[in-house]
This record gives C-alpha cells, structure tokens and sequence, in this order.
C-alpha cells in the first residue's frame, strides 16, 4: 500500500470499524467492482468515500475480494478482514466554499483545478475527496438545483402507482384492488409495467423480474422509493434494506441506490413515469371491467407497447428506439436462472424448548441457540435458518401444525428421554421384524405392570444393540410369543440358550385302536363284577 492509501486507511479505519456488518458486506460486495467509482460505492453503501478507498486498499492487501469472502458467517466475516485498532489524524483546512461555487462558474473550471491550486497554497490541506465531499455537502444547503445527467444502463427507477385497478370475482362480485409496477429507464425513458395484487416483498419482487424480463438485461442500479418491501430503514448515517431484497440484487448483480427520505428529486423519474402511465394507460382502461390478474395485465402491455413507441413533440425518437439505442448495449446479461423467492423474517428469538415457530409449524434448532436471535428463510420447499449469517439449521418447510425435531439438535438428556418413549421403542421394534413388534406392543399395551413392560423392551433393544442380536431377535421373539411368554429375563434366557433354534420334539401318535386292546371302562366293569 503507497502512503497515501496508508494514511487515508489510518484516517477512516475507525468509521469502517463502527459499521455494521451487514453494511460493512455491502461496501466490500461494491467495492470489489472496477467499474464503480468512490463516490458510486459511498452512495450506495452509506458511506464516505474515504472509508471505501480505505477498505479497497485493505483488501488489495490482504488479498481478499468479495468472492471469498461472500459466503463467510459474521463472525468469520470481520475476523478475515482483521482490521487494528483506530487511530486519529488532525482536521485538513478547506478553502472558502462560496468562492470556490463562484469560480466554477467560470468556463472550464474544474472541481480538480481548483484543488489543485489550493493544494499548491497549502500542501497539508484536505484531500480531494474530502474537497469535493465538503463542497458538495455545502452545495445541497444552498437549495440549488441540478438538472440529472443519467448513463445508459445505470439507473431503474421504480415504484408503485397511486392510482389502484378495480377487479371483480366472478362468482361472488367481490371488488379487489390491483396495484400497478412501474419502472422507467434514466437514459432512454424507456418505460415497463405490470399489475399485483398487492405490495408484498413476493409481489414487489416478481415485478422486479417482470421489468428485467422485458429490458432483457440488468442496470447497474435500481433506485426505490422507501417502501417496507425495499428499505426497512433509511437513516443519516446507514441504511438497512430488506434482506430478501438484498439477496435479490446479488442474485441479479445491481446495487439498490434508494431514494432519500423527503427527497422527491432523487426519484423525479419514477414519479414521472408513474404519472405518464396514470394519465396514458390506466386512464384508458377507466371504464373497463376486470376480471382476472391477466386481463388487466395484457391490457396494460398492449398500451404500454404504444406508449414506449410513440413519437412527441419533445422528442423525435420514440422511448423504444432511444433504449434499443443507448441501453441495450450498455446493459448487464439477465442470470440463467430466475430468482426463486424467499420469505425472510428478522431476529426471531429461538425459544425455551430450541424450537422457533413458522406458519403455525414448529422447528428446532441445537439447543446451543436457545434465547438467541436467528434470520429464517422460507423457500418453496425447505426451511433455512441462520445466526448472524451462518446457517445453522435445514428443514423440509411442512405446510399446517405439528413439530419437527431432528435428533441431533436435542441435548444429551433429551434425546435419551425422547428415544425411551413408546413411540420410538415401536418404531425400533417395527424395523427389527413382526414378531418383535408384537412382543414390544403387547409389553407396552396388554400388561398391567406398564413400567416393566416398557423396560423390557428398553433392555431388549439395549442387548440388541450392544451384543449385535439382531439376526437372533425376530425368531426368539416368535418362539416366546409362541409359549405365551412377556417378561425379559426369560426372553433372554431363550436368546442365550438358543431354545428357538432347537428341533422340536414330535408330538406321540394316538393309540391305536384294536379288539385285543381292554381300556379303563373294561377295566372298571370287572371291578364291579369283584365287589
């Protein structure tokens, strides 16, 4: 590292340290990008530039990117980056602002100019990133407006109509209201629409893929209002986005710049897209009748197929061609595969019994993560819980009440108490054979002594298990089953001796009946004949 990015490193070491993790992710994911300036990844990330031009010279050093570090747990995370301790550096002069906004109106007057000869001036003032920081923070205060330049393939403004579509069951005549998607493109205009049912992460997302679908490509920024589904906060030091959304721009590979908070020109052109639909598309469809999702959704493509094509006034080339013109090339290939959505839900805390509760299932987790705060995420198909971005639990997702609990989640004392309960010793009984089930259940059902029924089929399976009898137990169970016989210790005299493996003895043949032969009833008469 030379030594300015070793000084700029000591000079913000400390604000990198105060961030949190999930920001800290977001900064490196940013600043691993070539393509994406200082100042491009403080805005995205919430930080100051010189915390990413630190960050970015730390981990050319230490070797590391986003790639290898993406897929660590929190703990893991901060421990590779292994950052010492914070150290401070004295205040830079800056010039006078107001002189420096009047000397940039000035032709060909630069920002880097002007520092360059107040540097000559005064070579320990403020570096130029925190020249032009300190200008453009003085700028915002002034309420001067700028009109906004946008690069082809950079930004997709988003949001939500205000205005709702009425559609009407069929059956029932029951009214909903269908909430219109709208994106537009910041170097062409271009524009793309689609109709949900609500404003849900799930709906919010789907029509994120819908609009990138339609672009057949991916911009290198998306910029959202701060609805729930996208910003869960956006404050003045850090902003936290919606993890499922977050998870999203990953899996597409754009950064989600959202727009400040009462700040309606950092959306200007979502807003503007927003009214063009209102007033062009769903304006038309005013007097008609919906009855499906559908209906309205092909309505509003084929309007939207006339909007992005018409020619005005304004322009003499439609939206259509401006976007085929400037955009398409500059935009991002789409994935192979189409996001599969999660439902994410925050810090849930595991409870007493290391089970957490989802959709009225139940779940556990190890026992080590009692009381904690985890992150579930709930796919089509499983269940996946992490802490602090480390998975620590999986479960196939179960549809209704119940309990899932997997063994070796369960303390020691536990899993020997539930693995002694009737249920489980039936369920070894049944895997060893037939007549083994039948002696387990009648042991467990037909005695009335229970406690010693259930302890023989505990002490049955223990010798089982420890002596490998398994081969012998099905048929010394029939034998003694056989021979009316429950208790264990005369089971386990037939398993030591090997009596069921013994030839039985065949039964004596009846007598045969002849004339010569005198029986009792003979024997009986000449007894009376005596007396």
């Amino acid at each position: 590292m030379n030594a300015t990015g070793e000084a700029l490193f000591r000079l913000s070491q400390g604000n990198v340290m105060r961030l949190k993790v999930d920001q800290l992710r977001q900064v490196v994911r940013h600043a691993n990008s070539p393509k994406l300036s200082l100042r491009a990844v403080a805005r995205l990330s919430g930080v100051s530039p010189n915390t990413v031009r630190a960050l970015r010279d730390h981990l050319s050093s230490i070797g590391e990117d986003w790639e290898s570090l993406r897929t660590l747990d929190d703990s893991a995370f901060e421990a590779r980056l292994n950052y010492g301790q914070e150290t401070s550096g004295r205040r830079r002069s800056i010039p006078n602002l107001a002189q420096v906004h009047d000397e940039l109106r000035k032709r060909d007057i630069t920002l880097s100019l002007l520092w360059e000869e107040f540097r000559n001036d005064d070579p320990e003032s403020a570096s130029y990133t925190q020249f032009t920081r300190q200008y453009r923070t003085w700028l915002k205060k002034q309420k001067i407006s700028m009109r906004q330049i946008h690069k082809p393939g950079d930004k997709l403004f988003v949001d939500f109509c205000g205005r709702t579509i009425p559609i009407i069951d069929r059956e029932t005549g029951e009214e909903t209201k269908a909430h219109v998607f709208v994106g537009a493109l910041g170097a062409s205009g271009y524009l793309c629409a689609t109709a949900v049912a609500n404003q849900t992460v799930a709906n919010w997302l789907h029509c994120h893929v819908i609009a990138l679908e339609n672009l057949g490509g991916v911009p290198r920024y998306v910029v959202p209002d701060n609805l729930k589904a996208a910003v869960l906060k956006n404050g003045r030091d850090s902003i936290q986005l919606n993890s499922a959304y977050q998870e999203f721009a990953e899996h597409y590979g754009f950064g989600i710049l959202p727009a400040r908070p009462r700040k309606p020109k950092d959306k200007s052109l979502a807003e503007i897209g927003v009214q063009i639909v209102q007033r062009w598309v769903l304006a038309r469809l005013r007097s008609h009748k919906f009855f499906a999702l559908d209906e309205l959704n092909q309505q509003i493509s084929y309007w939207m197929t006339q909007l992005n094509e018409r020619i005005t006034r304004t322009y003499p080339k439609s939206r259509l061609a401006r976007f085929q013109e400037l955009d398409v090339p500059a935009l991002k290939s789409l994935p192979n595969d189409r996001y599969a959505f999660s439902l994410w839900r925050y810090q849930v805390r595991v409870e007493s019994d290391y089970h957490i509760e989802h959709q009225g299932h139940r779940y556990s987790l190890p026992y080590q993560y009692t009381s904690l705060l985890v992150d579930i995420r709930a796919t089509s198909e499983n269940l996946i819980v992490s802490y602090r971005r480390r998975q620590i639990a999986s479960h196939q997702l179960v549809i209704g009440p119940g309990i899932t609990t997997l063994p070796e989640h369960q303390p020691a004392q536990h899993k020997h108490y539930q693995d002694c309960q009737p249920e489980a010793l039936l369920a070894w009984a049944e895997s060893i054979g037939p007549a083994t089930l039948t002696y387990a259940r009648r042991n467990l059902e037909e005695r009335k002594d229970f406690a010693n029924g259930m302890k023989a089929v505990i002490a049955l399976r223990r010798d089982t298990r420890n002596e490998q009898l398994h081969e012998r137990v099905e048929s010394a169970c029939a034998y003694a089953l056989k021979l009316k016989i429950l208790g264990y210790e005369r089971l386990r005299s037939i398993l030591r001796n090997g009596t069921d493996q013994h030839p039985e003895i065949p039964p004596q043949a009846p007598a045969m009946e002849h004339e010569n032969l005198r029986g009792a009833a003979y024997y009986s008469v000449q007894a009376g004949d005596i007396a």
